[in-house]
């Protein structure tokens, strides 16, 4: 990051969050429980350099601290990414790891995707956990057609998501999604006009921040940690971790709001 306030350089207690870091190739701000991550070069097609790297990690880290339930990454201006700096085919090894940094947050992190969301940008998109779309986006791998490969965990993540023949397509071919087909594939969650993109990440932020925080983080681990583990191994995870989440105070604060007829107030413990 660079003048301006640097997300996780000077970390506040839980109850007192970071304040917004203006000026910053990567801003961050905790507002109604949601941690929000923006990239902040929006007249750079937000192409990832080592500055922004360096940015999400610490935003991330901040995140990670602070009392929000949830995470929001977005960007400003018309892209989402275009992926690395001009001249850039592959990040310096001296660069910290932002995309995996998104992608280790144990909280839930939902993605605002709009333009280009191409290469190493959409490797950070799908880190996330929840992408919605303008239907202005675009999401494609161009790599292989300049002689190299996509990074940042976009083929695994992507086979995985996926299958194997449509990473291909992606891959090899080099073929760019609308948001609408995106969405067909199951790379999106949804996709809405570009005016309507703030307000609608803005609504499933604020209707995850209404839950209970730990019970959000062990279900992302279930399903995360899941994947990698065979069937069986899979289903003792989760059922060792709902056993785990009934021994937390949200989970009884849930019962007896059940019980009451009122809405749950979640500290998250």
């Amino acid at each position: 990051m660079t003048p301006g306030r640097r997300a996780g350089r000077a970390r506040r207690p839980p109850s007192r969050p970071p304040r917004p870091a203006r000026g910053s190739a990567v801003e961050f701000e905790v507002r109604g429980g949601v941690a929000r991550i923006t990239l902040a070069r929006g007249g750079f097609r937000n192409r990832l350099d080592a500055e922004v790297m360096t940015g999400l990690v610490e935003a991330c880290a901040a995140a990670e601290d602070s009392a929000a339930a949830v995470v929001v990454l977005a960007a400003d201006g018309p892209a989402f990414s275009a992926g690395l700096a001009r001249g850039r085919r592959w990040p310096d090894p001296a660069w910290p790891d932002g995309v995996g940094a998104v992608g280790r947050l144990r909280k839930p992190v939902v993605a605002a995707l709009q333009g280009e969301v191409l290469g190493w940008g959409l490797s950070l998109a799908l880190a996330c956990d929840v992408r919605l779309a303008a239907s202005s986006a675009v999401l494609g791998l161009p790599e292989v057609r300049s002689g190299t490969l996509p990074g940042g965990g976009a083929v695994a993540r992507l086979a995985r998501m996926i299958g194997p023949a449509r990473t291909l397509e992606m891959v090899l071919l080099g073929t760019r999604l609308t948001a609408a087909r995106a969405a067909d594939w199951g790379l999106v969650a949804g996709v809405v006009e570009p005016a309507r993109l703030a307000a609608a990440v803005e609504d499933a932020a604020r209707a995850l921040a209404a839950r209970a925080p730990e019970a959000l983080r062990l279900a992302k681990e279930a399903v995360v940690a899941g994947l990698d583990l065979p069937l069986d191994d899979g289903i003792r995870l989760e059922q060792d971790l709902y056993v785990l989440l009934q021994t937390t105070e949200d989970r009884r604060e849930g019962v007896r709001a059940f019980l009451e007829r009122r809405t749950p107030r979640f500290g998250g413990r």
